[in-house]
């Protein structure tokens, strides 16, 4: 009686043996799979998406440049309110000097610094600028692109929380996969467990 139950621990904890060994390399395959598609489609596809963005506001910036170049007969803050309406950005405009002359979203007043923004210093070399970093009161990363025009230079801000929240979605989607991913492996790792365990008793 006592070898029978003996015997039978001894089945179980090799059973428990061999789903342990099954299931933490299920484990590890999927975290390893997992950190690959974070760092490297993951991260591939949100810089096409960032290099897309870019360019769509590079070429509604150059459209900005433009007006302002061959408007005469409105006021500046009239344009650079209606071309940040247009753009769906914040539009700024400064004079050769790196003062500020307009602004769609914030009071000219508060931006005596702007024109010293490192989008702007390339825009007023006669280059295309442009700096990501993120808004002060809500810390959401923001594109700036800026343009050279005659006597100054126009700039877009394009708030990128769309980028952010497609990689926390993206993030969830991997989580959940990985999530049914683990419980597909603990069902497989107890049954090969259970079949090789059956298998070993026909053998003895």
């Amino acid at each position: 009686m006592a070898n029978e139950i003996e015997t039978g621990q001894k089945k179980k904890t090799g059973r428990l043996t061999v789903f342990l060994i099954l299931f933490t390399s299920f484990l590890a395959m999927i975290a390893a799979a997992a950190i690959s598609v974070e760092y490297s489609v993951h991260r591939y596809w949100r810089s096409v998406l960032l290099e897309e963005i870019t360019r769509n506001l590079t070429q509604k910036a150059q459209m900005f440049a433009a007006r302002v170049n061959t408007d005469h007969t409105h006021r500046i803050a009239e344009i650079a309110s209606q071309g940040g309406q247009n753009a769906g950005s914040r539009a700024t405009v400064i004079d050769g000097n790196g003062k500020v002359l307009a602004d769609s979203e914030i009071p000219i007043a508060s931006l005596e610094h702007e024109g010293h923004r490192p989008e702007f210093i390339a825009a007023l070399r006669g280059e295309i600028g442009t700096d990501t970093r993120k808004h002060n009161t809500f810390g959401i990363p923001v594109l700036y692109v800026a343009v050279p025009v005659s006597g100054g230079a126009v700039r877009l801000g394009y708030p990128l929380a769309d980028v952010a929240i497609a990689n926390t979605r993206g993030r969830q989607v991997l989580l959940l996969g990985a999530t049914i991913a683990a419980f597909a492996a603990l069902a497989i790792s107890a049954l090969a467990a259970e079949t090789i365990g059956r298998r070993r008793k026909q053998l003895s």
